[in-house]
């Protein structure tokens, strides 16, 4: 029996799952199969506490100078920290030089991804963490070179015990008479980047 508590989020159940008194309080009941299953998942697209805030400033100094100033703060607890933290920052693709400065993590120009790659080990909770670069770009003489679209920033990282959707699990009892055996009872909660893009 699971007894989870949050904010409202869509359901849907498994084959083994009973939701019988969910709606009434929040309780889950199912019997377990052999092994390693999904109990459930949820959708919620409301009051959703979002780990990462990415601030870019993306400057087109000239035709060949670009200026790139992103910084990233972790907007969970102290007590957490982002694990393997990525951060590609799009460029144009006639990029020829990139000076890149972070005090924390190490970034690189990476030509076959067209963009500025910055990882991030790990990110203490409330922590924030710069990175600047100046760009310089190849002159083209093609007139038919499109101008830079501006492809949004995205990010990979995993936060530990942290929730975005403010869903916990409050208790976990383990009811069973006739084998006698014993249950190691323990919830982790892991926050992984999915679609994590921001618009430059």
């Amino acid at each position: 029996v699971v007894c989870v508590s949050g904010r409202e989020c869509g359901v849907v159940r498994m084959q083994c799952v009973r939701l019988g008194k969910f709606d009434s309080d929040r309780t889950i009941s199912f019997i377990p199969p052999d092994g390693e299953f999904e109990l459930m998942k949820y959708r919620t697209t409301e009051n959703i506490n979002i780990p990462f805030k990415i601030l870019p400033h993306v400057r087109e100094i000239s035709k060949t100078r670009i200026q790139a100033d992103v910084t990233i703060k972790a907007n969970f607890s102290r007590e957490l920290n982002g694990t393997a933290v990525k951060v590609s920052i799009p460029m144009p693709k006639n990029t020829a030089v990139a000076r890149i400065n972070v005090e924390h993590g190490k970034a690189k120009y990476v030509p076959e991804a067209s963009a500025i790659v910055w990882k991030i080990r790990r990110f203490p909770g409330q922590a924030e963490y710069h990175l600047s670069a100046e760009v310089e770009l190849s002159a083209s003489v093609s007139s038919q070179v499109k101008k830079w679209s501006r492809p949004p920033i995205s990010m990979e990282f995993q936060v530990p015990m942290f929730t975005a959707s403010g869903l916990q699990v409050r208790f976990l009892k383990v009811l069973e008479q006739k084998q006698q055996y014993q249950a190691i009872k323990w919830v982790r909660y892991v926050t992984q980047a999915g679609n994590y893009q921001y618009r430059i």
